[in-house]
């Protein structure tokens, strides 16, 4: 059989038909490549809590020392979640109260997850609150500076460690039984996704 002869018109044609083609299907991928490397959007999640920026703080970046004045050591830390609180004084008065309650709650709460997690709270300079520990045996009073070896952490605020000692959410603290209620949920689903994703 004899090849059949292309005009040369034709062909230009077709090449431009195939090149419209592609660069119209290949044009979205492109430009949301550029806009993501460029920062132009940013992605929403549905975490509860701010995600800090990366490099996150490392526990050992920080010296904390329990209530004896021993100082804490992350192989005594690593392998679970910490739920990490640093109250605004040593004196914990009612948001303080509150908000120590609110993670002894939630961490009940978490269910058959609750064994993965534990609850450190690192007041400034002293430690007083021994006598108010609810669910004891799963929170650990510890105290030290905010400041850390090239970061910082902020007081008044909860934190989110993973297993490796990445702290890496940041939450509010609750003022009132209603904001307690209401934050709450977003506070255990934020862990309990972080388990799953990372199976740790």
């Amino acid at each position: 059989m004899s090849q059949q002869a292309v005009d040369p018109k034709q062909r230009a044609q077709n090449r431009k038909v195939v090149s419209g083609l592609v660069l119209l299907f290949a044009a979205p991928v492109i430009l949301a490549y550029v806009a993501h490397y460029m920062g132009w959007f940013k992605v929403a999640t549905q975490n509860h809590g701010t995600l800090l920026e990366a490099p996150y703080p490392h526990f050992e970046q920080f010296e904390w020392a329990n209530a004896d004045g021993e100082k804490l050591h992350f192989r005594d830390f690593e392998t679970l979640w910490w739920w990490i609180y640093l109250p605004q004084s040593n004196e914990c008065l009612e948001t303080c109260d509150l908000t120590v309650k609110w993670l002894t709650r939630n961490h009940l709460a978490l269910g058959k997850n609750a064994d993965k997690l534990k609850r450190l709270v690192v007041f400034p300079s002293d430690v007083s609150y021994e006598d108010k520990v609810e669910n004891a045996e799963k929170i650990i009073l510890a105290k030290g500076s905010a400041e850390g070896k090239d970061t910082s952490l902020e007081r008044g605020k909860v934190y989110l460690m993973d297993p490796h000692g990445n702290v890496f959410m940041q939450y509010e603290p609750v003022n009132n039984q209603d904001e307690a209620i209401a934050s709450s949920k977003g506070l255990r689903d934020d862990v309990r996704k972080a388990i799953k994703v990372t199976g740790l």
